[in-house]
């Protein structure tokens, strides 16, 4: 995407966190992909005081009034997303004008929230006013916790969403240096800051002339009393930070009177001292320990004599570094920053298609792709109880009739018999069929059907899925497209999350379904961006369940069939590779819920069970239950069949608050009973002939 930025300052980190917070950020946003321009007011004191002149990450260009503004004014239409970010001169002025211009997506970045929103209380709108808040799509905030939800119901943001700041590890590596200081402190001067200040840290200095002291940064009035041990650095330049960190037994971190009022507002500087491994002696605030556990990764102090206790004990603080290192690193960088903003953008551009005319009814229209089979046939029978109206279309590849027949009774049904890949019957066409969802899963999933006709299999990926994306724009429908696990290929990150971007081969056997996907998500993906379509992409992982095939290639249904007809069971490899089986209920559920999500667009979605197995195991399990006499053989592994896969669902159950519920021996006895009925399926020879036991197919 094109990301504009008008920010206070990119070029100088002198007098402020916004520029290291800046830098960090969108460097993590430009590995993404994305394009940035960033648009800063040229003013005097930071002009003088610049340390970064032509960013390699993004295009940095200067503006001196907001008449000279306009003469990005094209820039700015184009943009899929703009910031206006706080404290940016006459910003007031500048985030109408972006209000006014922008086509794409529009937010606010507050870096000082609790600050901004004391002002705001006293009138003060040196930044931002009231009436400007509703009209940013987005407020993207400093803070975190209940004054988020303050910024939606007193000021009337859409949507407003925590954006901490965060830190980048090359710039802020732990270093092996000598320690010059016992306590210092990096931040520029605050009256609301400075009692702390002087509680924590210079008060300490006085009662322990032995130990060494510094403290860094501009704007200290000359009026202090500094003791003799405090060492005075008026700026330090972002280069320089990592060093000043590694010399210090401990460094201060001191919140500004609104932050700790407002709680959960962790400052840059926190992130920074520990990516670097220092030790953080921090005032208390509410929040706190959702960033860094307390005693473990953190101190804590609010007293002169705890901080005292805390440079006179004996030395055990580097595990405390280095535990805040570890959680920094996991959960606070600028990379996750990044993917955060990625998500929230893409989620207002799904809620701006939608305020575009994407309007839902409150009867259901649904077009079900690929109803005819596995997973189609179960999400249709779960609508029509819903109450919904169903159209599915299925060209009987590999679907069955026998599983929509049973709907033939059904009034709020229909059948089209179509192939995706060809042009869309007119009648559904051109908003003839006010389509409030349409479901696309047509696709063959398992290798020996996908493998059979290549050049089809990656039609339908590419040909059917740009047919139904255009679809969704005519009528104005909600697209699900069903990707796969198989975007992630043999996959090098265990268990697999969606900003894992796969190991992937694109000219094996498989390349026609995973990188079919993969270019059916792009497209899914640059219809939402140019506001085209409203889109949710859902990664399905394994899924077993009541009709299946047993000639369909699926791990489950070929090693279930193989132990109910008498025949050894084939593994292929040697069994060690594994897979995650999610029951076909749990998975319909899951779709309806990203279906119905408006907070998980603009990315894909893991849908799957995180029961990681080995298929040896699965095999056992099979013959346990159903008392088969088979014996277990092996055969060479298929090419590229993945070794391991797992999902991570943390997104799908923070977003859609979903998680598997039926455990794996309760779901292989329904699918077990599903296939004793069906004798007349278990005879069929295909799963014997062809290499698809170890495959992971949906």
């Amino acid at each position: 995407m094109k990301l504009v930025v008008l920010g206070l300052s990119l070029s100088s980190s002198w007098g402020n966190g916004h520029a290291t917070t800046f830098r960090a950020l969108l460097k993590a946003f430009a590995q993404r992909g994305h394009q940035i321009l960033f648009l800063e007011r040229d003013v005097p004191w930071y002009r003088n005081n610049r340390d970064i002149a032509d960013p390699d990450y993004c295009r940095l260009e200067f503006y001196g009034s907001l008449e000279e503004l306009q003469h990005w004014k094209d820039e700015t239409r184009s943009a899929d997303a703009v910031i206006v970010g706080s404290y940016v001169p006459e910003g007031v002025a500048v985030g109408g004008l972006v209000q006014r211009l922008a086509r794409g997506v529009t937010a606010f970045y507050d870096i000082d929230t609790p600050v901004t929103l004391a002002k705001l209380e006293r009138g003060d709108f040196q930044y931002l006013s009231p009436k400007l808040i509703p009209g940013f799509d987005l407020y993207l905030s400093f803070t975190g916790g209940p004054t988020l939800d303050r910024i939606e119901t007193q000021y009337g943001s859409p949507r407003a969403r925590a954006l901490y700041c965060s830190v980048d590890p090359a710039a802020y590596p732990a270093l092996d240096v000598p320690k010059k200081w016992d306590l210092t402190y990096l931040g520029t001067y605050s009256d609301d800051r400075q009692p702390t200040l002087e509680k924590l840290l210079i008060e300490p200095a006085r009662r322990l002339p032995h130990l060494h002291f510094c403290v860094a940064g501009p704007q200290y009035p000359d009026s202090i009393d500094w003791p003799a041990n405090v060492e005075r650095i008026d700026h330090l330049p972002p280069s320089e930070h990592a060093a000043f960190y590694a010399a210090s037994r401990f460094t201060l971190n001191v919140t500004r009177a609104d932050m700790i009022a407002a709680g959960w507002s962790p400052s840059v500087r926190l992130f920074e001292a520990a990516s670097c491994a220092t030790p953080i002696i921090s005032d208390r605030w509410d929040g706190i320990d959702s960033v860094l556990t307390p005693d473990r990764e953190i101190l804590l102090a609010g007293s002169t004599d705890e901080v005292i206790e805390m440079l006179s004990a004996a030395d055990g603080s580097a595990t405390i570094g280095e535990a805040a290192r570890e959680r920094v690193l996991e959960c606070h960088t600028a990379s996750h920053r990044a993917e955060e903003l990625e998500r929230y953008i893409n989620e207002a551009v799904g809620s701006r298609t939608e305020e575009r005319g994407v309007k839902r009814t409150d009867s259901t229209v649904a077009l079900v792709t690929g109803g005819a089979g596995f997973i189609g046939s179960n999400l249709i029978e779960r609508l029509l109880a819903d109450g919904a109206h169903v159209i599915c279309l299925d060209n009987f590849q590999t679907g069955r009739a026998e599983n929509v027949d049973r709907f033939e009774h059904e009034s709020r049904f229909e059948f089209v018999e179509h192939d995706v890949i060809k042009d869309l019957p007119q009648w559904l066409r051109g908003g003839r069929t006010k389509f409030t969802h349409i479901y696309h899963l047509a696709c063959a999933a398992s290798p020996p059907h996908y493998q059979a006709d290549p050049e089809h299999t990656m039609l339908t990926n590419v040909v059917g899925t740009r047919n139904l994306l255009r679809l969704a724009e005519e009528t104005g429908a909600r697209l699900l497209l069903s990707s796969t696990s198989e975007v992630y290929g043999d996959p090098e990150i265990h268990p697999q999350q969606e900003d894992y971007r796969g190991w992937v081969s694109c000219t094996g056997p498989r390349a026609c379904y995973d990188e079919g996907k993969r270019a059916a998500e792009t497209l899914a993906f640059d219809f939402l961006r140019a506001h085209r379509a409203d889109v949710r992409v859902a990664r399905i992982f394994n899924t077993y369940g009541p009709r299946m095939r047993c000639d369909d290639g699926r791990v489950v249904s070929n090693i279930v069939c193989q132990a109910l007809s008498g025949d050894d069971i084939t593994i292929y490899g040697d069994g060690s590779q594994t897979r995650s089986f999610c029951f076909v209920d749990d998975l319909v559920r899951g779709l309806m819920l990203l279906m119905n999500s408006d907070r998980a667009v603009g990315f894909p979605v893991n849908l799957g069970n995180p029961n990681e197995l080995t298929v040896r195991e699965l095999a056992d399990m099979v013959v346990a239950v159903t008392g088969a006499d088979s014996r277990i053989t092996y055969q060479p592994l298929p090419i590229d069949d993945p070794r391991r896969r797992k999902p991570d669902i943390s997104r799908a159950a923070e977003l859609l608050g979903w998680s598997p519920a039926v455990d794996l021996a309760t779901g292989l006895e329904a699918t077990i009973q599903w296939f004793e009925k069906e004798t007349n399926r278990i005879a069929a020879p295909m799963y014997v002939d062809a290499p698809m036991v170890a495959t992971a197919a949906e």
